[in-house]
């Protein structure tokens, strides 16, 4: 089983998909190490992969590698890109937080001032935005390709973890 969770940077995604990988008992896979493990599969280095994600090529890798983990274990993705590119998910979740408790939480986490979190916010939506556009024709604000969209400053993570196990297993035996 694959689920794989997206949100606009400061959304909470990585620490609501360690929680729930934590709760289900599952495998958490983030982005820094599935570049690693196609890095090693191709015998690249980090970087020469990280320059290769912007192309359908990358996307069929990381489509495979994740077919592959999934194959043997359940697996928890914390990447927009994967949310996309793996029509074979069997649960995407869009994870949605207003801009100023992203920015809120990027303070917190990075201790840098407010205007500095909103313009590390805004670049990083940004690159986000046309990357995926340019890499997939896709828009991130689009949630319609989601099975569920879920606003974080509403129920917190605890709540967002509550949430998305009610959907299993309503999903597994509805």
């Amino acid at each position: 089983m694959i689920i794989c969770l997206s949100g606009l940077p400061g959304s909470n995604t990585a620490n609501i998909s360690k929680l729930l990988a934590l709760q289900l008992g599952i495998k958490y896979l983030p982005k820094e190490a599935l570049l690693r493990k196609i890095a090693k599969s191709n015998k690249k280095t980090l970087q020469e992969i990280e320059q290769e994600v912007a192309s359908e090529e990358f996307v069929e890798k990381l489509r495979k590698l994740l077919l592959s983990e999934a194959k043997n274990d359940h697996v928890i993705i914390d990447w927009p890109l994967a949310c996309w590119a793996m029509s074979e998910a069997e649960l995407r979740v869009f994870l949605y937080s207003a801009p100023k408790q992203r920015a809120e939480k990027i303070i917190k986490k990075e201790k840098i001032p407010l205007s500095d979190a909103k313009r590390k916010i805004d670049e990083e939506e940004q690159k986000l935005k046309q990357n995926m556009l340019k890499l997939l024709g896709i828009n991130i604000y689009d949630v319609k390709n989601f099975d569920l969209a879920i606003n974080v400053d509403k129920v917190g993570m605890e709540g967002v973890a509550s949430v998305i196990i009610r959907y299993l297993k309503n999903a597994k035996t509805g």
